[in-house]
């Protein structure tokens, strides 16, 4: 049995970095040059800056084994909007509902604080994560946006925001 909750301030925020690092090593081999990934160590992320606004999934030993992370959109074209920031999940774990209650979870939360229209970035070439985001309702855009090696595309919520945003 899975726990989900929001962050603590106490949480080892440390072991959600690693979190975040095993995921990208795993999910990200073949979709990102492997030089890039090299690159990478769990001290890139600093989840502890946004612990407010991050769910945890732990298994029934206590460990972390998924974070979703939320809040308002960082990206100026959707201002006013939610956003989906990230949610991984450890590999043992994928495949089993877990990313659909992180999900609800978070949209609810965003919903609740007024955000009726909610984005996420994906991966332009990480079709599974596409499918996923598709299947929870959300549905891609024109708007596309590069960092380095990093091609995302935006996918909003409701469909009916699609235009919205989006520059279609």
């Amino acid at each position: 049995m899975v726990t989900i909750r929001l962050a603590r301030a106490d949480d080892d925020f440390q072991a959600v970095a690693q979190l975040y690092w095993t995921v990208w090593q795993d999910t990200y081999r073949g979709l990102l040059p492997a030089e890039f990934l090299a690159e990478l160590t769990p001290a890139t992320w600093h989840p502890e800056r946004h612990w407010r606004r991050q769910l945890l999934a732990f298994d029934d030993q206590h460990q972390l084994v998924g974070t979703c992370a939320f809040g308002p959109a960082r990206d100026a074209q959707f201002a006013g909007w939610g956003e989906i920031n990230s949610i991984y999940l450890l590999p043992t774990v994928q495949h089993q509902g877990l990313g659909r209650q992180l999900m609800q979870r978070a949209m609810t939360a965003l919903q609740a604080q007024a955000f009726d229209r909610l984005v996420l970035w994906v991966l332009v070439t990480n079709e599974p994560a596409r499918q996923f985001y598709q299947r929870c309702g959300f549905v891609a855009t024109a708007r596309v946006k590069t960092q380095g090696p990093i091609r995302e595309v935006a996918y909003v919520w409701p469909a009916a925001a699609r235009g919205a945003g989006s520059g279609e």
